[in-house]
């Protein structure tokens, strides 16, 4: 661990957790010199990329002596090492693990049995336990069933302790090996572990290489390609290109700071073991893109599923004419005027082209009149007595569907009938009600594995019309459906463009528009204007973050007349950074719940604003859902959904959620929120987009407040996409849409 002349390396044991980031990088630790460093009473704080750390870990730490002016000296890492603990030390470790062990019992038992005891207490835990002192009676009833319950859990804990992991990871492994973990199975392929939740390939690879693996071998290297596409996946490719695809995994496996010579020498092995996987048909090549099985067979059948359904005949018989309505229905029979204006020319031609294609597409931005089209398309099919289903990836989405419309609207997931641990109960073979309309909205949000779940069990009698902001970020999820179903320019399509009165006396509709254009936001309203949107010119990043706290936290909530929590929503565009969500999280939580009750084995607190960051079908709460952490009941917690849901779930699985008083603009697509506070400035330079300007923007109800600097927003606004995806879906349309006419 080489580094300046100024710096130390210390052998330090972690006797507490005084901070750890929602991200767990970075923290603050308390910790005392061990091995030869120890001294009587000494003590350090810990600060630096050091949040996978926790209590009894013993690391070798490189880094320097830092000042902080309120809380004084601290040593701040720059490298880490782990110290392997010694057999008894392990073995402590495990036993402190049970009710009423503690490290001097720990040592007497070690003491007492020796070699013997792990054997002994498996066979007969109640003769060794009872020689704690303390332990009788309910307690030690209570000791010898947490040992036995634990074998699966201690088996995996005490091999990874003995090899030096730290208690973090060691708990997110034996999480991950779920209810039963099997401690061979771990011996014999630790990169089955990536396969898992929250297991990356580095945790995957220190562990096998612990174990025992060569670091040279082919399966370290095919477990890091695997890896890799996996990764790919998360960030919304379908495929990797075969070149890109070989140096993802040389980086991966010689490692962050190695040399670019050091990751160029791999490529050749990286290489052959690509064609070994290609070989064993456990990834696919097809012309150079390279995919796992799964995104390339998905891939396939929506392409087959969209070229069948554009090649139908249409099944609406429903006389729509050419020209839209030049009265009211309600007033030609008789009746009051409805309060919907009349359908402009290109709504009414989205009207008539859902009603003659089995699939057809409708897009356009905010106060176009995307809803009010579906407004007049379920009139003119409840007129002809034809059935409309409405569905919306969130509740949330559906909610607001079902009420624009004045027509029933469900999740995708209750559409299909999802069952936990079954999956989907609708397929071709069952499909969802059939022989009407199905309208989806907000299918900018689909991503691959839902659309093709979603179109493979619609029927044959049954149009589908898909409603989205094509100009929104892509999905959080592999592919971009929507994007690639009119990149394709074989499905019907209408875009609608004009902004209609009411809505263009907004500054968020306005500025929403004029950014997507490549134009800054308007942000001086005229005389009939409603002013809704903000700028407030911050250019210093802690400047910046100051004032979305205050606005945040205090004067927006006042001023609209919202609670803070759920009424306002930072929408950052990363995480890292004065205003990036870790930080402004931290800060916010400390003003808004800085008492709330802490969830056992969780960061969270009762009272906090949350998000879920996985796909929960048994909870149906979809990824990027918000909510607030309402109570801890028992080994429950309850949460309040903002589509108005309360569920209910155990502590475990609050793994998967994390803070969210400030979330990123991607997380929040397809949310809607009150009012909307965005950071924009050149800490974010990386991430910055016209796209992701855009999309925040939009999410807005009553008011949008963007903080920042201009030239920030300038350098978004140049940047059409801040990154491609890679995806074939409009070749494979095409090529499928050959192979039905052929």
């Amino acid at each position: 661990m080489p580094g300046g002349p100024d710096e130390e390396i210390l052998e330090l044991e972690v006797v507490n957790v005084r901070f750890r980031s929602d991200d767990g990088q970075f923290a603050v630790l308390d910790a005392v010199p061990s091995g030869a460093d120890a001294v009587p009473g000494g003590h350090e704080v810990v600060v630096g990329p050091v949040g996978h750390l926790d209590e009894g870990d013993v690391v070798r730490a490189s880094g320097r002596r830092t000042q902080h002016p309120k809380h004084g000296e601290r040593f701040q890492v720059r490298a880490l090492q782990s110290v392997a603990p010694t057999e008894d030390e392990a073995v402590s470790r495990v036993l402190q693990r049970v009710p009423g062990v503690g490290p001097k019992a720990a040592g007497l038992l070690i003491e007492r049995f020796g070699e013997e005891l792990l054997e002994r207490l498996d066979r007969e835990p109640r003769d060794v336990l009872r020689r704690v002192k303390g332990l009788t009676g309910e307690k030690l009833a209570e000791a010898v069933e947490a040992w036995r319950v634990e074998a699966g859990p201690r088996a995996v804990r005490l091999l990874l302790e003995r090899h030096g992991l730290d208690a973090a990871t060691i708990g997110r492994v034996i999480r991950a090996l779920g209810d039963e973990p099997d401690v061979g199975l771990l011996k014999s392929d630790p990169y089955r572990l990536t396969s898992r939740s929250g297991i990356g390939f580095p945790t995957a690879d220190a562990i096998a290489i612990a174990l025992g693996e060569d670091p040279g071998s082919a399966e370290r290297r095919r477990a890091a390609l695997v890896h890799a596409l996996a990764r790919a996946e998360d960030d919304g490719h379908c495929h990797l290109p075969h070149d890109e695809a070989i140096s993802r995994t040389t980086r991966l496996l010689a490692g962050r700071d190695a040399p670019w010579s050091q990751v160029d020498a791999l490529a050749p092995a990286v290489a052959e073991a690509l064609e070994g996987l290609i070989a064993d048909h456990a990834v696919v090549d097809r012309d150079g893109r390279v995919a796992t099985l799964e995104l390339d067979e998905a891939e396939t059948l929506l392409a087959e599923i969209v070229a069948r359904m554009t090649t139908d005949v249409p099944t609406i018989d429903v006389d729509v004419e050419d020209d839209p309505p030049t009265t009211d229905p309600a007033v030609a029979e008789g009746g009051a005027a409805g309060s919907d204006p009349l359908p402009s020319p290109e709504q009414w031609e989205a009207v008539r082209l859902a009603c003659a294609h089995r699939l057809s597409i409708l897009t356009g931005g905010p106060g176009t009149g995307k809803t009010q089209t579906m407004r007049a398309l379920v009139r003119v099919l409840k007129d002809a007595g034809r059935s409309v289903l409405l569905c919306a990836p969130t509740g949330k989405a559906a909610r607001r569907l079902s009420e624009a419309t004045g027509a029933q609207a469900t999740t995708i997931h209750r559409l299909l009938g999802f069952v936990p641990g079954d999956g989907f109960q609708h397929d071709e073979d069952d499909p969802i009600p059939d022989g009407g309309m199905l309208v989806v909205d907000e299918a900018s949000m689909l991503p691959l594995d839902l659309a093709v779940a979603l179109l493979r069990a619609v029927g044959p009698q049954t149009h589908v019309l898909l409603v989205g902001d094509v100009d929104q970020l892509a999905p959080v999820g592999p592919g971009r459906v929507l994007q690639d179903l009119l990149e394709s320019q074989i499905v019907p399509a209408v875009r609608l463009t004009r902004i209609f009165r009411q809505a263009e006396r907004s500054l968020i509709v306005r500025s929403a528009h004029a950014m997507n254009h490549g134009q800054p936001p308007i942000t001086q309203p005229g005389p009939d204007d409603v002013r809704d949107f903000f700028f407030i010119d911050r250019s210093d990043a802690l400047a910046a973050a100051d004032e979305i706290v205050s606005l945040a936290t205090a004067r927006l909530p006042t001023h609209y007349d919202v609670p803070a929590v759920g009424g306002v929503q930072v929408l950052a565009p990363q995480r890292r950074g004065a205003c990036g969500v870790e930080a402004l999280n931290a800060r916010m939580r400390e003003i808004l719940n800085p008492g709330g009750r802490q969830a056992k084995g969780s960061a969270l607190r009762e009272g906090d604003r949350v998000m879920q960051t996985r796909n929960d079908h048994e909870a149906e709460v979809m990824n990027g859902e918000l909510g607030m952490l309402v109570r801890v009941d028992g080994d429950d917690a309850l949460l309040q959904m903002d589509d108005g849901r309360t569920i209910r779930l155990p502590l475990v699985r609050l793994d998967t959620w994390e803070l969210a008083y400030a979330c990123t603009v991607h997380k929040a697509q397809g949310s809607s929120i009150p009012v909307a506070v965005v950071p924009v400035l050149t800490e974010h330079r990386h991430m910055l987009t016209r796209n992701l300007l855009y999309t925040a923007v939009t999410r807005a109800e009553k008011a949008c407040v963007m903080v920042g600097d201009r030239a920030a927003v300038r350098q978004a606004l140049g940047r059409v996409d801040g990154a491609t995806r890679y995806t074939a879906l409009p070749a494979r349309i095409r090529e499928a849409l050959g192979d039905a006419v052929g």
